[in-house]
């Protein structure tokens, strides 16, 4: 299978539509996105809420029939600037067979699985609805009297989710989508020089050694460490960044083929 990887949209149209050009024109069977689909959260938390609600049933919707009905199957996850709460809008996308969702889901994609998990660790921002202590020596970055949510956190550590993503499937073929990047690899790097990923993920794919990982969240990584891939052992793993505010998307194009030969591409 064909197949274009992306994340960190933030909702930007005009990435979208370029997305779904590629798609069409070099024959794509698979989308798969990596987080963040929704704009960014403006005005009194109701106000941002439905301001995505509105995103996802309107323009993303008609976007995902689109494809659909040229045959491109589009599988998604959501992250960390995104509601939690608006989760049963997409459900009742993929009830309509629009749209595969991977957050704790195992999907077909060739002769090879798909698995995705949303939750990233703690962050210096005030929305917390995926966000998550990393283990048990982990601790909150922020104020939690200040901590934004849309519905009641979840409870437990990255590490303690792990041990379902554990099961779902064979990781040996199984690609997986985690919206965070493994810590201290050229995937993870924030403008201050700063490695703000995983250590559960990290651990995870050094332990189970995955053909491939796809990854987003942090947007400049790819600008700040010079590289959009990185290995951990033997897994290949990729962040293709985000450039939403230049106005172009950043992609990987790979087959389920040959998952050793991926393409960047930035239009």
């Amino acid at each position: 299978m064909n197949c274009v990887y992306c994340s960190d949209l933030h909702g930007s149209r005009v990435l979208y539509n370029k997305l779904g050009d590629i798609a069409l024109r070099k024959k794509i069977d698979a989308v798969i996105i990596g987080g963040d689909l929704c704009p960014h959260a403006h005005g009194e938390l109701a106000q941002a809420i439905e301001g995505q609600k509105a995103f996802l049933d309107g323009f993303l919707n008609d976007w995902l029939s689109a494809l659909a009905k040229k045959k491109v199957r589009v599988f998604l996850l959501m992250g960390n600037d995104d509601f939690r709460c608006n989760m049963p809008v997409l459900e009742a996308m993929e009830s309509g067979g629009i749209v595969s969702l991977l957050h704790r889901k195992k999907q077909q994609l060739g002769e090879f699985s798909l698995v995705g998990y949303s939750f990233v660790p703690q962050m210096p921002f005030l929305l917390k609805d995926w966000e998550k202590l990393d283990d048990e020596q982990s601790r909150p970055l922020t104020d939690a009297a200040r901590d934004v949510v849309s519905m009641p956190r979840e409870e437990g550590t990255i590490k303690d989710d792990f041990k379902l993503i554990r099961g779902l499937s064979e990781p040996s073929r199984t690609i997986f989508v985690f919206h965070s990047p493994p810590f201290n690899t050229n995937l993870d790097v924030t403008y201050r020089d700063a490695h703000v990923g995983s250590k559960t993920i990290r651990s995870f794919i050094e332990g189970e050694q995955p053909p491939l990982t796809l990854h987003g969240h942090i947007h400049e990584s790819p600008e700040v460490s010079g590289s959009w891939k990185d290995t951990v052992g033997k897994s290949l793993c990729v962040n293709p960044g985000s450039q939403r505010e230049k106005g172009l998307l950043s992609h990987v194009l790979f087959s389920t083929k040959d998952l050793s030969n991926l393409a960047y591409g930035s239009i």
